[in-house]
This record gives structure tokens, C-alpha cells and sequence, in this order.
């Protein structure tokens, strides 16, 4: 397959700011020292672990950093001593919620104009699109009163923000319906998976994506599986899109292989349907080898899976479910614990940043071909399964790596390394995204 051409390195970017100069005849820049941060619960948990990395390059760089969770409450994460974390006022009950958001939109006059732009779109896709048009519209429009009572009605430091909303989900509306008030400010988003590919959801319906890219100064898909899809959706606007890859931390040490003749794979999500753990249950019960299943995670379906492994795991698979762990107790177990393959068997990703953390201390990875993760997993770094791969073939990858010489599997953990080392290492990935965001001003294409 021949890699996608993409723009990684914002040398678009960099060339618009030499046409600015001529054109202007002046450099029309910027060195924004404040941050606003729009996540959906960060940094209060569960949820978004992979921002505490993130989080660590922005505070090098931002001497203000604000935090809007959406939806976030109760015991949280340790943030950088200059952060100022903020809260929009809740709402009551779910029922209250709903009918709340209904009236916002119904009574805000820039709501029902961009209501209006997609609920043809909305209908056609069923009452439950229409509804999710609605409870979208009204949370954006709550988000981007409490920005502008902060930052603009009667603020002028607004231009020395940075607004960046970490997904394609309301608060990126809301951003976008700002920058179509307030044209000086710089709006960006990332762009994930499911915050990005209708197809995930049901109905497969995201709403407001093309006017909410269209007003946006820039979005950041995280991989090039992403980037393509907004081309393809949306190539009237292509110049707004920048690859933005994720990273990891390098934990400066390599995991070991198993030297006992028990041959031991991880695994690490939430337990969910989209992970398809039951998929490797079903896997790994074909399985004549000694085995060792280690889970790290927690979540709806744990119950239903411990108890399906319990009941279906043969007495050569053993399995052990060691529930939620932050970033830092991962890799603790990773250093303290041998590790032959990292397997992830989902039915939709982005770039599991879960993956990048294996690579980094050299844990080569069997996973299903979606997304992008085609782009981390190959045949120098592990086995990439079809989508829908059964769990007979499943078990017949399995098998196929436990019985590789030892030589070939090392070269399958340095191989695992190095791609990390390249592509998804945080200090050069954060460090190059912000320092971009800082330096250009978006107003000469917004």
C-alpha cells in the first residue's frame, strides 16, 4: 500500500505566513500565551488519560491555561500550577436537560439558523438525529455564552488566546459558531473517531460537521485514516486540515519477553462493546498453548466478560482483569511484568493511543485493521487482522507469533519501538503542534 501524501508538519501553514508578509507587508503573527481548553471531562475523571500527557508540553508552553470540561465533576487529576479550572453551570434532571436545550435553540437566533442548516439532514436520518441536533446545539450555545461573558464582552486579551476544543463534538460547535461573531480570535479542533466518522454511530448522524470545519480556523485529525475521510467529506476546505498525531512519553526502559513457556498477551481498554473483548475470549478458546491474559481496564461490561472467560477459557488460558490504571501504573506493570504481545480486536479505533504506549517500550501488536490503525501496526511491528476476523483466525495469528524464533521476535519489538520513536513520540508531536498554533494568526484565511 502506498502511504497517503499528508500534511504533517504544518509547512502549509508556514507557507501562508510568507504570503501574509508579502501581501501585507507585515508579519501578521502571534505568540499567544493563554490557552482555553474545551475537553468532555478532563481533567476530572474517568475518561481522557491520555490529555495528562498532553497537558505536561502546554504548560511549557502557555503561561494561562483554562479548562472547560463539559461534563465534568467529582475526584480529579493533579493540573499544571497555572491552570484555572472552570465550570458552566449544570442542569438538573435528564428530562430537564433535554426540554432546557430545546428552548435554548428554539429562542437563540444564531441557534436556529444553524438549526435550520441541518435539520433537513436530521429528519431524514429519524426523530433520534433530530433530537441529537437539538441536545448539540444547546449545549454549544451554553458553552459559547459562558466564552464570551469570559473572554469577549468586554475583554480585550481575546486575541491572545488560544481556543482548542480536544474534540469535533459541541464544544467544537461552539467555538465555530464564536468565530462566526468574532472573527479575530483563533478557534481550532482535533478530530478523533468518534467525534469524527458518522458511520460509528446509530443513526449514523453527527451533527453541524461541515458548518462547524467551515467556520473553524483549523482541524486536527490525529491520523491520516482521518485526514482522508475530511477530504473526501469536505474537500471544499481541505486547507484547514493538519495531521496532529498523539504521543507517548518514552518510559526509558524496554519490556522483557516471556521466559518461562508461558507465552503472555495484554490487553487494555474500557470494556465495551466497540473493544470486542468477547471476540478474544472466543479467540483464545482454541488455544493449546500456556497462556497468560492480563486485562487492564474497567467498565460496563466487565461483569459479563470475567464471567464469560471464567466460564469459557480453557485450563491452558489463564486471565487476570487488573481493572482501571492510570498512565503512570501502566507502565509500572509493563517494567515490572514480562510481555509478549499487546492484541487489540476493536471494531472501530483512531490511533489507540493504548498502542503507541506498547511501542514505546517495545511490545510489538496483533490488532484489527480499522481506522487508522494501519498506519501503527504493519508487518514489521506485528500482525494487522481483518476487520471482521473470526475467532479461529484470530487464534491462528495467535499461534502464528508464539511460534516465531526468538530472533524474529525481537526484531518485531525493535521494529515496534522505532515506529514509536518516529511517528508518536510526545515531545516532538506536542511540542511542534502548539509552537505552530502560537506563532500563526488564522485571520488571513478564517
Amino acid at each position: 500500500m502506498k502511504p497517503c501524501k499528508t500534511n504533517t508538519g504544518f509547512g502549509l501553514l508556514q507557507k501562508k505566513e510568507q504570503y501574509v508578509k508579502k501581501a501585507g507587508g507585515k508579519m501578521v503573527s502571534s505568540n499567544r500565551n493563554k490557552i482555553i481548553l474545551l475537553t468532555n471531562r478532563y481533567p476530572f475523571f474517568p475518561g481522557e488519560q491520555f490529555l495528562e500527557t498532553e497537558m505536561k508540553y502546554i504548560a511549557n508552553l502557555f503561561e494561562e491555561i483554562h479548562i472547560i470540561p463539559a461534563n465534568g465533576s467529582g475526584k480529579r487529576r493533579d493540573v499544571p500550577k497555572q491552570t484555572r479550572i472552570h465550570s458552566i453551570s449544570g442542569e438538573s434532571s435528564k428530562a430537564k436537560k433535554h426540554i432546557g436545550r430545546l428552548f435554548t435553540v428554539m429562542f437563540d437566533g444564531q441557534a436556529r439558523r444553524w438549526f435550520m442548516k441541518d435539520a433537513k439532514r436530521a429528519i431524514k436520518m429519524g426523530p433520534k438525529a433530530l433530537l441529537i441536533l437539538i441536545n448539540w446545539l444547546g449545549h454549544a450555545v451554553r458553552i459559547r455564552k459562558y466564552i464570551e461573558k469570559q473572554w469577549l464582552k468586554n475583554n480585550g486579551d481575546a486575541e491572545e488566546c488560544l481556543f482548542y476544543s480536544y474534540w469535533l463534538t459541541p464544544s467544537a460547535v461552539a467555538l465555530a459558531m464564536i468565530k462566526e461573531n468574532y472573527k479575530h480570535i483563533q478557534v481550532v479542533s482535533r478530530a478523533h473517531r468518534g467525534d469524527l466518522y458518522e458511520a460509528d454511530h446509530v443513526p449514523p448522524y453527527l451533527p453541524l460537521q461541515r458548518e462547524t470545519i467551515r467556520h473553524l480556523d483549523s482541524v486536527h485529525p490525529i491520523s491520516a485514516d482521518a485526514k482522508r475521510y475530511l477530504l473526501k467529506n469536505y474537500n471544499e476546505v481541505n486547507e484547514k486540515f493538519y495531521i496532529s498525531r498523539l504521543g507517548t512519553e518514552s518510559p526509558q526502559f524496554m519490556a522483557r519477553s516471556s521466559q518461562d513457556g508461558t507465552f503472555r498477551v495484554v490487553t487494555c481498554s474500557f470494556m465495551k462493546p466497540v473493544k470486542r473483548l468477547h471476540l478474544l475470549i472466543e479467540g483464545l478458546k482454541y488455544s493449546k498453548r500456556k497462556i497468560h491474559w492480563t486485562h487492564i481496564g474497567d467498565g460496563d461490561l466487565r461483569t459479563e466478560i470475567e464471567e464469560k472467560a471464567k466460564k469459557e477459557l480453557p485450563p491452558n488460558v489463564s486471565v487476570e482483569f487488573k481493572g482501571q490504571l492510570d498512565n503512570r501504573q501502566v507502565y509500572e506493570f509493563y517494567k515490572s511484568h514480562p510481555v509478549d504481545v499487546f492484541i487489540n480486536v476493536s471494531s472501530s479505533e483512531g490511533i489507540p493511543v493504548t498502542i503507541m504506549e506498547a511501542f514505546s517500550v517495545g511490545i510489538p501488536v496483533i490488532a484489527t485493521n480499522v481506522g487508522g490503525v494501519k498506519e501503527v501496526v504493519n508487518e514489521h511491528t506485528g500482525i494487522l487482522l481483518d476487520p471482521n476476523v473470526s475467532p479461529e483466525r484470530l487464534n491462528e495469528c495467535i499461534e502464528t507469533f508464539i511460534g516465531l524464533p526468538e530472533e524474529e521476535k525481537k526484531k518485531y519489538r525493535l521494529n515496534a519501538y522505532k515506529m514509536w520513536r518516529e511517528r508518536y513520540n510526545a515531545e516532538q508531536n506536542y511540542n511542534t503542534f502548539f509552537r505552530n498554533l502560537k506563532r500563526w494568526d488564522f485571520r488571513s484565511h478564517g
